[in-house]
């Protein structure tokens, strides 16, 4: 009964042949954490999906098949899918964002964006020299924008030495932890963007329209990540392009991305993705002609700011 029903070694799905184990309710209210439906138990939710899944397993190593590790934990994500489907009424953006809001339960690692409780038992965010994650995720930021490190030393009422560490011991742990919680959690830093009240006065300047306008027009933001991709493809620093023609930094850029991307993330909707996607390639498109007839000159002669 169970055998081929899903294709081994990839995520495809392919719909279980047996009865439903559970019709939900037409009026269903979510719970905000978990996104699980609040008419069943989240408990009876993984043994249905673990019962189902298990029997499919045994069905097929009876029959002689080998299924390795992760054939099995594809059919368990297979079958967790549609069980979701089945007891929400859920679509398919639904779907995704249940798997995003549970991928380190279900997968082990992290979603940008859905880091809700960084625990304080967790080694790999233990502070080094007083300084957290959020504080070196901040210095970051602060020199990404041009600020000089002696300027962020004296905020902060530390040296070079102490520095190096931080440099060292922070990229060291996102490379160790597996399940990516320092690097998505110092990502969401870069998106709210962290700051701290020692580095506030240091690194201000006037306000910049561009660097405005990407963060609140999407596809504001969508032109100009286009034209710094064209702008590699053609031989250039993207980043100082942008820098140069818009005035917005690399570590402002980079942070107005990881917003996007988490808004993104936590509001998945396939189409609108689809329709953002396109709409960078088309401007991306748009830019490598102008760099192309400019032949290495000034392209932004030609670009209306």
């Amino acid at each position: 009964m169970f055998k081929k029903l899903f294709s081994k070694g990839n995520n495809e799905e392919q719909k279980p042949q047996e009865e439903p184990q559970f019709s939900a309710p037409q009026e269903i209210e979510f719970d905000e954490d978990t996104l699980h439906g609040t008419h069943y138990d989240e408990e009876d939710f993984d043994a249905e999906v673990a019962r189902q899944a298990e029997a499919w397993i045994a069905d097929e190593e009876a029959s002689g098949e080998r299924l390795s590790e992760a054939d099995k934990r594809n059919i368990y994500t297979n079958y967790r899918k549609q069980l979701y489907r089945e007891w929400n009424n859920a679509d398919d953006d639904q779907v995704v964002r249940f798997e995003m809001t549970n991928s380190l339960k279900y997968t082990g690692m992290q979603t940008s964006g859905f880091i809700k409780d960084t625990g304080s038992d967790n080694p790999y965010l233990a502070p080094v020299h007083g300084l957290s994650l959020r504080d070196y995720a901040a210095m970051v930021i602060k020199l990404t924008q041009g600020v000089s490190e002696q300027e962020i030393f004296k905020a902060m009422g530390i040296d070079q030495a102490i520095w190096d560490e931080l440099n060292t011991i922070w990229p060291q742990r996102m490379g160790e932890d597996t399940t990516f919680t320092v690097t998505t959690l110092y990502g969401q830093y870069f998106a709210e963007p962290a700051t701290l009240p020692q580095l506030e006065s240091i690194g201000g300047g006037a306000s910049n329209p561009h660097l405005d306008k990407i963060k609140t027009d999407r596809y504001y933001y969508e032109e100009l990540a286009g034209a710094r991709q064209a702008a590699y493809e053609y031989g250039l620093d993207g980043a100082q392009w942008i820098q140069e023609n818009f005035g917005i930094s690399l570590g402002d850029f980079q942070s107005v991305a990881m917003q996007w991307l988490t808004k993104q993330n936590q509001e998945w909707n396939s189409t609108d993705i689809t329709h953002y996607h396109d709409y960078q390639q088309q401007k991306q498109k748009e830019y490598a002609a102008k760099f192309a007839a400019e032949q290495g000159g000034n392209v932004a002669d030609d670009i209306d700011f």
